[in-house]
This record gives structure tokens, C-alpha cells and sequence, in this order.
């Protein structure tokens, strides 16, 4: 244990250093990348805010009774059914706390999933996504699930950088939270050759020179692309948090027309725009008429195909509010903004 944790901190002292670095030159990104929820997406449950700030935490449900309680710098996750418990130190915080954060610990050389997470919108703990209809015939079965070995190279591959090297969880490597390599790849040589001043050779992935497509694949390694979904579900109103799915059924999504990619409307190095007249610039970039010659034009190859899109006759302002409403799933707490681009009509059937 004591190795593990020495390994963290070295990683995580690895990765200051090289955040440090792109920020010689990337400075603005790096500054506000470094606040953005993709940042704070994994946390030591020694460094979540969360579990600071709520040291006494507590959910009942039936003869189980769950508890998170702040002792020290530790937090100590705890079910019990009135004559046993199980108890075990809470490893990782998963999630930066936009819906909420869920708790891994590792017990008898496995990792294992919370029953119960913290949601925002509450305050406090409800069952973990997947866990309200969960057998809990026994205390082993209501404490937490038993998370395989892809899984966990999954959780930890989307919610932290370097995680997985050669198809293995390496937590030696491991820096919590989404930074400069998730995205733009390893950076090592490319750092390597801008300390000796020959920068060129080894240049990053650069997402505004990727196509539509490529960037929902890119954005769809952790947020589920059209592919991800359309074989494996869920199905209804699950899947709404997986934006890149939800995208691609959009009418007007378009592989070639950079109008419609993830980057046209989220810089990756920011805090989500919650303000929803923001987006109307958006909506207007394809929603305003282009002409075919304009499409065509070396300054506007952002256009695709020249089409003229029909303008909203109901409302200017605010377009998202109506084209893309909100979702709420059961048990989460929070309210997901659907991506899938449409005229929605009240009261009518999500669209699968």
C-alpha cells in the first residue's frame, strides 16, 4: 500500500511537471483546462472536496444502512445489516461532482464499486447508477459491486490520463483527472524536442484540424460514440448522457460539415456555458442562409454541401431550451441536456 501510494505521488508529481511545460506555450489552455470538470474527473478520496466537505454521510434502505464518514484524511465507506458490517476505506472518487461522485475501494485484491454515490442535487447519497434494482439477498451483495478487470482499465482510462499503457492498468503512470495527453496524445517526445529547440518532428494531435467524425470517435472514447451505443445500449433515456450517440442521430448531423462537431460548440479547454442564449450563435451558424457558392469558397470549408437550413418560425433567442431539451434520469438527480438535435414536442416519447 505504501509503495502504491509512493507511486501516485510520483506520477502525480510527473504530471505538474509536464502541465508546467505545456503551459510554457500553451498557457491559456493549460490555465483553463486546468479548472474544467474533465480535470477534476478522478480523485484520491484524500483529495476530494467532496468527502471534505461532507465528513458524515448516510443512506438507509430496508435493514441495510450505508455511511461515509471522514476520519483524518480518510474516508470510510461502511454497510451493515443491524448484526454485521462491512468496512473499507474508500480508494477513489469518480467524477468531479457536475451530478455527482461515485466510490471505489479495493477489498481482498479486487476492486469494487459503491452502492451508494453522492449526487449534487440532493446533498447527500442515493443508489449508484445500476444499483437501485440490484439483488441484495446479503451484506456482500448490498455493500458494493465487483468490478472485472476491463472494466476498471475502463473506469480508469476515461477518468484519468496514463492510466492504461499496452492494454494494462499501470497506477504507477496514473494522473486523476483528464489532461493534455488524454486527448492529444503522449507528449513526451514532442516536450523532448522543444527542450532542444527542434520542435517539428513530433507534433500533437491537433482536434481543430480533425474531421466531425474523427472528433465524435475522439470525444466518444469515453462519452460513447454511435457505435459504442447502437450495439451495446442502453436503450431510452439512459443513454441521453452519452452525447456523441446522441449526436449522430440528429437529422442534421453531417460527417463532413466541421458546423455540427463537438469542438464547434464545447472548447475542450473550458468550463461547460451553462447560459443557453450562448449556443443561438451556434444554432445560427447553420441555420441562416448559405449559398452553395459560399460553401465552396477557400474560407468555408467548415460548410458542408452549401444547404440552406429552415429558420426557427417560433423563437430567435435561447434555441437549445426547445431543440434540445433536457432529460432527467430516475435517480440521478440532475437534468442532462439531450444532444440529439429535433423539434421536440411535449409530452412525446424519447426518442431512442
Amino acid at each position: 500500500m505504501i509503495f502504491a501510494l509512493l507511486l501516485f505521488l510520483q506520477a502525480s508529481a510527473w504530471a505538474r511537471d509536464q502541465t508546467q511545460e505545456c503551459g510554457h506555450c500553451h498557457r491559456a489552455e493549460a490555465a483553463s483546462q486546468a479548472s474544467t470538470p474533465m480535470a477534476h474527473a478522478l480523485h484520491s478520496a484524500q483529495d476530494s472536496e467532496i468527502l471534505r466537505n461532507h465528513p458524515n454521510l448516510s443512506y438507509s434502505d430496508g435493514k441495510y444502512s450505508y455511511s461515509i464518514r471522514r476520519e483524518g484524511g480518510r474516508s470510510i465507506y461502511a454497510v451493515t445489516d443491524g448484526n454485521a458490517a462491512i468496512t473499507a476505506p474508500i480508494a477513489w472518487a469518480f467524477g468531479f461532482g457536475t451530478v455527482g461522485q461515485t466510490y471505489v475501494f479495493e477489498r481482498n485484491g479486487a476492486y469494487y464499486e459503491a452502492a451508494v454515490s453522492f449526487y449534487s442535487g440532493l446533498g447527500g447519497l442515493d443508489w449508484t447508477p445500476g444499483h437501485a434494482g440490484r439483488d441484495r439477498g446479503n451484506l456482500e451483495e448490498a455493500a458494493a459491486r465487483k468490478i472485472d478487470p476491463a472494466e476498471t482499465r475502463r473506469c480508469f482510462g476515461c477518468h484519468s490520463t496514463g492510466a492504461v499503457q499496452g492494454g494494462q492498468l499501470r497506477f504507477e503512470s496514473l494522473v486523476p483527472g483528464v489532461h493534455c495527453g488524454q486527448c492529444h496524445g503522449d507528449g513526451t517526445q514532442h516536450l523532448a524536442e522543444m527542450r532542444t529547440g527542434k520542435a517539428g518532428n513530433a507534433r500533437m494531435a491537433k482536434l481543430s484540424a480533425m474531421s466531425t467524425e474523427d472528433l465524435s470517435n475522439l470525444c466518444g472514447r469515453c462519452h460513447r460514440t454511435w457505435a459504442d451505443i447502437g450495439a451495446n445500449g442502453p436503450r431510452g433515456i439512459l443513454n441521453v448522457r452519452f452525447q456523441p450517440y446522441r449526436l449522430t442521430n440528429s437529422k442534421c448531423y453531417d460527417t463532413a460539415d466541421r458546423r455540427i462537431a463537438c469542438t464547434a460548440c464545447h472548447d475542450p479547454h473550458a468550463h461547460p456555458v451553462e447560459d443557453a442564449s450562448f449556443y443561438d450563435a451556434k444554432c445560427r451558424s447553420c441555420h441562416s442562409p448559405v449559398t452553395r457558392a459560399a460553401a465552396n469558397r477557400a474560407d468555408a470549408d467548415h460548410v458542408s454541401g452549401g444547404q440552406s437550413l429552415k429558420l426557427c418560425p417560433v423563437a430567435k433567442q435561447n434555441c437549445i431550451t426547445c431543440h434540445m431539451p433536457k432529460v432527467e434520469i430516475p435517480g440521478l438527480h440532475f437534468h442532462f441536456t439531450d444532444h440529439r438535435i429535433r423539434i421536440a414536442r411535449p409530452g412525446e416519447k424519447y426518442p431512442d
